[in-house]
């Protein structure tokens, strides 16, 4: 009889255990989401834009570089933060203006730093997204362009052409462990042209980096 009882006694302690235990999991999930101001889309930035027509530079001195929204699909926001030129921000957010989404970007694919994903009751998940680099990070990269004379990290030169197109481009492969790092005008275009309209002046030259080692190799 006292067995019974006490595996009863036992029992109902463990449910009570792991009931505290999920609610201080959701009281910290909570926390997290009330410990932050979550961003709503801006529709007077967007008016300043002229709808999305015009680039902007915000008091913070990040340049808006994109900008749009539509009641079906909801709103897109795409920025240059101040003195940090080769990393893109990317928002997206609901139809109804809430927050979904906010990424970091070194070049236009390759996500660094922390990743943001909100549902539609504006619960939050946050990725870190450094952790899947090896030895050598996209700082090393960016070194690496300089060395290149593509562009320079201490004026943040370099990130456009003349016709503002991104000068480079940076491919992280998690399995391999390697960048590919493609520098858009890499070469004079020496080659014979037979096409229609004016030829290329210049063509990519790409590289693979090794993500562990930091050896480079011409890919052709």
């Amino acid at each position: 009889m006292k067995t019974k009882v006490s595996r009863i006694i036992l029992l109902g302690f463990l449910i009570l255990l792991h009931s505290c235990n999920g609610q201080d999991k959701e009281n910290s999930k909570n926390k997290l989401n009330e410990s932050k101001m979550i961003e709503k889309f801006d529709f007077e930035l967007y008016k300043k834009t002229n709808f999305g027509f015009e680039n902007l530079i915000k008091q913070d001195g990040s340049k808006v570089v994109m900008i749009d929204f539509d009641s079906l699909s909801g709103g897109v926001i795409k920025e240059i933060p101040p003195n940090q030129s080769f990393k893109t921000i990317y928002k997206e957010f609901y139809p109804n203006g809430n927050f979904k989404k906010k990424e970091i970007f070194i070049g236009e694919r390759t996500k660094i730093d922390t990743s943001e994903y909100y549902d539609e009751n504006g619960n939050a998940e946050e990725i870190d997204e450094n952790k899947k680099f090896g030895k050598i990070k996209p700082n090393d990269v960016l070194k690496f362009l300089e060395k290149k004379k593509i562009i320079n990290l201490s004026t943040s030169e370099g990130r456009f052409d003349e016709n503002k197109n991104p000068s480079f481009e940076i491919q992280y492969n998690e399995k391999k462990n390697t960048y590919l790092i493609t520098i858009v005008n890499g070469k004079p275009n020496t080659g014979p042209f037979d096409g229609i309209g004016e030829p290329l002046a210049f063509l990519p030259i790409s590289y693979q980096m090794d993500g562990e080692t930091g050896k480079v190799e011409e890919v052709e």
